[in-house]
């Protein structure tokens, strides 16, 4: 039997291995796929359920959604893809809430100067006012950058399951305690 430090280490351990896969995948194949995400979700309720009763499933329950009320609307929106807000949802559900919110502030801190990074690989010298651009007329949401960028072999990708990866490794050593 586990005692509860030694429970919660491995839900984080278990989410940590989840975001390492999806980083593998999102990389290679550009999806994080849902044969990983619902699993990670559901066991996530299975072993709070049975490591601290229903008040884990609860908290579990709640963490889930914690996951994926931030990512939501960006993917609407088609500015990240649904398997990120499915895997936070999966992270959310193993880690708990202050968790995942520890590795939202720390993909937000990681995602911006990557999408940047890429911007700038994508577009040198234009890439502020492509992004700016694009912004401002909402190709954004025509993802006509997508479709450029797709057509191009050389073209990088942005692709947050990366910071979510990196940002989960981070939230092991170091959780943000929030009193919700």
């Amino acid at each position: 039997m586990l005692e509860p430090a030694q429970e919660i280490m491995l839900l984080k351990t278990l989410a940590a291995c989840a975001a390492f896969v999806a980083m593998i995948t999102d990389s290679t194949r550009g999806k994080i796929y849902n044969w990983l995400t619902f699993p990670c979700v559901f066991l996530g309720w299975a072993l709070n359920f049975a490591f601290f009763g229903f008040s884990g499933l609860v908290y579990s329950l709640i963490a889930t959604f914690v996951g994926i009320a931030p990512y939501i609307l960006p993917a609407i929106f088609g500015l990240i893809g649904m398997g990120d807000v499915k895997l936070m949802a999966g992270i959310g559900a193993l880690g708990g809430t202050n968790f995942t919110v520890t590795i939202f502030l720390y993909t937000s801190a990681l995602g911006l100067p990557h999408a940047l990074l890429i911007q700038f690989l994508n577009y040198g010298r234009n890439a502020i006012g492509m992004l700016i651009t694009s912004f401002t007329t909402r190709a954004f949401l025509e993802k006509t950058i997508h479709r450029e960028n797709a057509d191009e072999a050389k073209r990088y990708r942005f692709l947050l399951g990366i910071d979510i990866f990196l940002a989960t490794a981070l939230a092991i050593y170091h959780t943000f305690e929030f009193s919700f």
